[in-house]
């Protein structure tokens, strides 16, 4: 007779909501996470530099890259309910010390993440606000960057599904506004019969760095699966908002990029749009631009959202395992949100971007050196959890030629991505690369001191949402709708 383990009577991740989000807020998570409407002007403004004519190319690798990622990460989320994604993802199929490792290097790609988000969003704000004589600056930028995290934190202790409404239509708001303002630049350009400047000439030791910098254009997506317990029907919701929340994104950048390519939108050192359309009057140029700078720092504040949600989760899940302290894993008694979590992350996240602006020489560097912080946490979360996913499958007899395919070949090409994008001639990407090495250092002296020798800890890593008996006798089931 075989020893069956007793059933709960409490689930591990208890405290958070059970089955409350549609798909629709699921799929919000990832697409918050994104920004998509900044990275739309932002990002190919950045990558056109070092890409030049291959551009396109480089966005196309990306959305592939990312596809193959969510590909990898669907194997989990289609059979376990998670409440930190990737982190549960990768502890399942590498054990403890490796999937800490993907974890905490998502706790620094969310966190980066966070903190380029409030910088976008105070300097694009700050920009606003300059246009009718509010002096802009430091001060001003880190005085904006204090409310977006205030408002922020107040929104996502109030509860997710609040938080989910609330970028959901800021985001489909701010895509909209973006692509309008995209295709009439883009028609205008076609309409200028004076030769432009020619696009720049791509020097191969700095196309791996924007492909890395296209990369961060994605990161993010998979934060979907940090809500798994919260959604109704997670075994659906979740997998399905990390497939097509790439292919879905790789368009729309693809089409930014292209849209750019003749004259990519110009951007201040302090991130005010400067866009001038040939034939048309400079008052128009301008109310477009102050539409633009509208919906990008609605995006960035979206985004402050997606990456803070996410990062919470993760946090809580760590705390609830031992390998973080206890109190990140407890949960408001009323809105059933990780509001220590929460507390302790926002600080964080508005402080270190303010401390970075008065070293920088303008917020554009700010951000570019968060981004790239932020791309090597992702980066190495995704390899982590593409390797984690053949031998997940392997390990439950499910395996079979396409996963194993895809995690290699996808794993494969971010490793060498990573060291192409560290070698390059960019000074940002090397600097990057060692502020990801210490923090990751950080990190493992943490888990190595809390979780030291013992077994209890480290086999509690990769915590999930299980049955408990009062599940059995309410015929729980996590792959149908919960009303």
């Amino acid at each position: 007779m075989v020893d069956r383990p007793p059933i709960r009577t409490s689930s591990p991740v208890a405290g958070l909501s059970r089955g409350r989000l549609t798909f629709v807020q699921v799929l919000a998570q990832s697409v918050s996470a994104v920004a998509p409407s900044a990275v739309m002007v932002t990002l190919p403004a950045l990558v056109i530099p070092n890409a030049g004519a291959a551009t396109i190319a480089v966005f196309a690798a990306a959305a592939l890259l990312m596809t193959f990622v969510g590909y990898s990460a669907g194997q989990f989320a289609k059979r376990m309910v998670a409440v930190s994604g990737l982190y549960s993802y990768a502890a399942k199929g590498l054990g403890a010390v490796p999937g800490f490792g993907a974890g905490w290097s998502l706790i620094i790609g969310y966190t980066a993440a966070a903190m380029a988000s409030v910088v976008g969003a105070a300097s694009y704000m700050s920009a606003l606000l300059n246009r009718v004589g509010v002096p802009t600056g430091t001060i001003t930028i880190s005085v904006l960057a204090t409310v977006v995290g205030v408002v922020a934190l107040a929104l996502m202790i109030l509860g997710v599904r609040i938080s989910t409404r609330v970028t959901l239509a800021v985001e489909v708001f701010a895509i909209l506004v973006a692509t309008a303002v995209l295709l009439i630049a883009f028609l205008h350009t076609l309409g200028d019969t004076t030769t432009g400047p020619d696009p720049p000439t791509e020097h191969p030791s700095n196309i791996g760095f924007a492909l890395l910098l296209a990369i961060t254009s994605f990161v993010g997506f998979e934060s979907a699966g940090t809500l798994a317990r919260e959604a109704r029907n997670p075994l659906i919701a979740v997998p399905r908002a990390i497939k097509w929340t790439p292919i879905a994104l790789g368009v729309l950048y693809i089409g930014s990029a292209f849209a750019q390519m003749p004259a990519p939108i110009e951007q201040s050192a302090d991130l005010a749009i400067v866009l001038s359309l040939p034939g048309n009057p400079s008052g128009a140029s301008a109310a477009l631009s102050v539409v633009m700078e509208f919906g990008i720092t609605a995006s960035w504040f979206a985004c402050v959202l997606g990456s803070t949600t996410a990062l919470s989760r993760t946090l809580f899940a760590m705390g609830r395992e031992g390998v973080m302290p206890a109190a990140l894993g407890r949960t408001h008694p009323r809105f059933h949100t990780p509001h220590v979590a929460l507390l302790v992350s926002i600080p964080v996240i508005v402080v270190v971007p303010i401390v970075y602006q008065l070293v920088a020489s303008s917020s554009r560097d700010v951000l570019i050196g968060l981004l790239t912080v932020s791309a090597h946490g992702y980066v190495i979360a995704y390899i982590s959890v593409c390797v984690a996913a053949p031998l997940f499958l392997r390990r439950i007899g499910e395996l079979t030629r396409t996963p194993l395919v895809i995690g290699i070949a996808a794993a494969t090409m971010l490793t060498a991505l990573v060291a192409w994008a560290a070698l390059s001639r960019t000074y940002i990407a090397g600097a990057g690369t060692v502020a990801y090495i210490l923090l990751l250092v950080v990190g493992y002296v943490i888990f190595f001191v809390r979780a030291g020798r013992g077994s209890e800890t480290r086999a509690r890593v990769g915590v999930y949402d299980e049955a408990i008996a009062d599940d059995i006798l309410a015929s729980y089931r996590p792959w149908e709708v919960r009303r």
